[in-house]
């Protein structure tokens, strides 16, 4: 029997939608699938890649540094030396002549080089500084730090090899070696001052300090300079370049076999030492991840630089300079704010604080007390400095152009019980013998102690607070 007409177009009908409705089913569902595998990609790639900017400033920091001293940039430039060459700055280090250097001290003489060891080792000769103080911060691209110098060497004329641990051959007879673990890093020397009448002295010894690569070296001999190379100057901290030049870096260091994994989760995300980075290769999920990456890791390396960290009597100390182990956030915040020495090498106490806990700011008077046999423990020497707190953490200019002030100042003067105070203020007290200028805004006081004592590096011994004078 034949179905009525009506009850078969019905029955297409309700076929026809069933099928329409499976296809938008389907097609909602592939759209759902799409931005989910979007948001995966972008979400992903932002938070992988905000603990790669943490990991990766101070490689990244380094190579931007070691491409801006290392080219002649233009005619204005300050610091310039070719690979595995030395730049001696021909001062102290004032406001003006700091160059890149960020948290200077005005205490010793700087002389600064980047080296690369990847085809052979680097010679280092030091000549006999006959007891005075000197040191060569010795950092590779993970900011790790070994020093040569009086405190690890004595002060004898020495030669001193850089090399990597998986180098294999001979060294010249009375040449000591040095192990650092990547193939390129940064030297920064220090050679104490000891007042204006002894610039000179300190001067020749820091332009008898000179590098030669292994196949160039003869002992007593200084190899020919080598030839300029020009570039423009590079900044990639805010830009997709900043995980270009991170993969490039990863890729020519020698892997670390306690970070296997995060490398994995790195390569994840396409910037790995496994993979090869390209920005114009990346969705735009993936590039917005990474933006946004850039951004988060920037703020944190900046909140980093400021937080608050352990601190004695206010004043702040890290123990961990140049041994970071997994801590990259702390080892990023100190690359932004300077590298430093080790802490048996040199302690950096900071405060920005006074005694009530308040900012410190160039419109008040602060002293400073150290009580009679209270004064900072160290076999080297020690200093107070101020600093503006701005980008560099620089300097802060000044009519007397004194910059620090310690043990070794001349015009020092104790107390009648053998106390000493010093004085840190804007205008100059009646008698400026401990005075120390500060600038006209917030402020930040680092002491400085080289080769400080067990009890400094215990924290048993505590610096008194810089107390406010005025209201």
């Amino acid at each position: 029997m034949k179905k009525p007409l009506i009850l078969l177009l019905a029955t297409a009908t309700a076929l026809t939608i069933a099928f329409v409705s499976l296809f938008d089913l389907g097609a909602l569902l592939h759209s759902k699938r799409q931005q989910n595998d979007q948001l995966l990609e972008q979400q992903l790639a932002e938070h992988i890649g905000t603990l790669a900017y943490l990991y990766g400033y101070p490689l990244v920091d380094a190579y931007q540094q070691r491409h801006n001293e290392t080219h002649r940039l233009d005619s204005e430039q300050q610091v310039y030396a070719p690979i595995n060459r030395l730049y001696r700055y021909p001062h102290l280090v004032t406001p003006a002549t700091a160059g890149n250097l960020r948290a200077a001290n005005n205490d010793t003489l700087y002389y600064t080089g980047w080296y690369d060891i990847s085809e052979e080792p680097l010679i280092i000769h030091t000549p006999d500084t006959a007891g005075r103080y000197f040191t060569i911060a010795v950092t590779n691209s993970y900011s790790e730090v070994v020093h040569i110098g009086r405190r690890t060497h004595g002060t004898a004329e020495n030669y001193y090899a850089l090399v990597t641990p998986q180098w294999r051959g001979a060294l010249p007879d009375g040449v000591t070696a040095i192990t650092t673990e990547t193939p390129t890093g940064w030297l920064l020397g220090r050679m104490l001052v000891n007042g204006p009448d002894d610039f000179p002295a300190a001067k020749a010894l820091v332009d008898n300090v000179w590098l030669a690569g292994l196949s160039e070296f003869s002992i007593g001999q200084r190899p020919a300079a080598t030839a300029e190379k020009r570039a423009t100057a590079l900044d990639v901290r805010r830009s997709l370049d900043f995980f270009e030049v991170f993969n490039a870096v990863l890729k020519t260091l020698p892997p670390r076999a306690t970070e296997t994994a995060l490398m994995a989760q790195f390569d994840s995300i396409g910037i790995g030492p496994q993979r090869d980075f390209d920005s114009d290769a990346l969705s735009e999920a993936h590039q917005h991840g990474l933006l946004s990456a850039i951004e988060n890791g920037y703020a944190l390396v900046a909140a980093g630089n400021q937080k608050t960290i352990p601190d004695y009597n206010g004043w702040m100390i890290s123990q961990k300079i140049g041994r970071y182990g997994y801590d990259y956030a702390h080892r990023a915040s100190v690359v932004k704010g300077g590298y430093g020495n080790l802490p048996e090498e040199s302690l950096y106490p900071a405060t920005f604080s006074d005694s009530d806990d308040k900012l410190l700011h160039g419109k008040h008077r602060y002293r400073i007390h150290f009580p009679t046999g209270q004064l900072p423990p160290v076999d080297g020497f020690w200093s107070l400095s101020v600093y503006n707190l701005d980008q560099n953490v620089t300097l802060a200019e000044n009519a007397i152009q004194r910059y620090s002030i310690g043990d070794r100042s001349e015009t020092l003067r104790f107390n009648d019980d053998g106390s000493l105070t010093l004085w840190l203020q804007q205008r100059a007290p009646k008698n400026t013998d401990n005075w120390l200028p500060t600038p006209d805004g917030p402020f930040l006081a680092v002491m400085r102690l080289y080769e400080p004592s067990a009890a400094a590096l215990s924290n048993h011994y505590h610096l008194p607070r810089i107390e406010r004078l005025d209201p």
